[in-house]
């Protein structure tokens, strides 16, 4: 592996691009349009998961780069578990596992002093401008009725988010952490890995009818190995995880995943038609 200079960029996200800082660390610098308040938010998850769950890289320190403001971090040499699972349906399936495996692990702990689960949903969800008033009412009310927690919920758990090291598997970008019901945090992940679409997956869904099938079945069974070593591994019911589906359908529509909008609106009619 070649080595790093200071200042080289290693990776890109929406929201950020994470630089080399020499020292083994790296500084998340955050995009000009991210709040001061978000970017605050996330340094105080990452200090307080830092000391309570030891899979996840340190947080240094905030500083200020060109006009932007960024977190200095621990660098953790690895690849993300989606890289290292490649296209082998074995490695996908070992890869799962260890998603699921380092999920019940944190969800073994609590956390307090941030956002509820309620908090968390409950402004994603009015957010969203794909939703009137009475629909997001309903699901708010809803919302409510679900059972509370406060074990830490990372909020978007899935195989872009977990890096694979040479001693054990860490989890990245904690800037939807919330204290709730681990059930919501496993449903979302479900979600992600059965229905997420990034943009790059344009192409396949303007192909064949055929190809587009194949495409969504494969999501689905990629699915299953995580689904079932995570309920062996928790003893959780997924009848109980699902009941979380109304709440996850419609805060996923606050984020910028065009792909993804016809799909969830019709799952979350039906969810609402269903509502007793």
């Amino acid at each position: 592996m070649k080595k790093l200079e200071k200042g080289e960029v290693i990776g890109r996200g929406r929201t950020a691009d994470v630089i080399y800082w020499g020292y083994n660390k790296v500084l998340k610098l955050f995009n000009k349009e991210i709040s001061l308040e978000l970017i605050d938010y996330q340094y105080k998850v990452d200090c307080i998961i830092g000391k309570i769950f030891s899979n996840c890289p340190k947080a240094f320190e905030k500083i200020e780069k060109d006009d932007r403001r960024g977190i200095v971090y621990e660098y953790i040499e690895g690849v993300p578990l989606r890289e290292s699972m490649g296209r082998s349906i074995k490695k996908v399936g070992k890869g799962m596992k260890i998603l699921a495996e380092t999920h019940a692990e944190m969800h073994k702990h609590e956390i307090t002093d941030i956002l509820t689960q309620y908090e968390f949903f409950s402004m994603a969800i009015n957010k969203t401008e794909l939703l009137n008033d009475d629909q997001k009412r309903k699901i708010i009310d809803y919302l409510k009725k679900l059972p509370d927690g406060n074990t830490i919920c990372h909020g978007d758990m899935h195989p872009e988010n977990l890096l694979v090291s040479k001693d054990k598997s860490y989890v990245m970008d904690w800037s939807n952490t919330y204290s709730g019901n681990p059930n919501s945090d496993v449903a979302r992940t479900i979600y992600v890995l059965k229905y997420g679409l990034a943009a790059t997956d344009e192409v396949t869904l303007k192909k064949s009818f055929l190809h587009k099938f194949f495409f969504k079945v494969i999501k689905k069974l990629a699915a299953r190995p995580y689904i079932k070593q995570y309920l062996k591994l928790t003893g959780r019911s997924l009848k109980e995880i699902e009941k979380w589906n109304l709440v996850i359908f419609a805060a996923r529509l606050c984020e910028p995943v065009p792909l993804e909008y016809d799909n969830l609106l019709e799952m979350i009619e039906n969810k609402l038609n269903h509502l007793k």
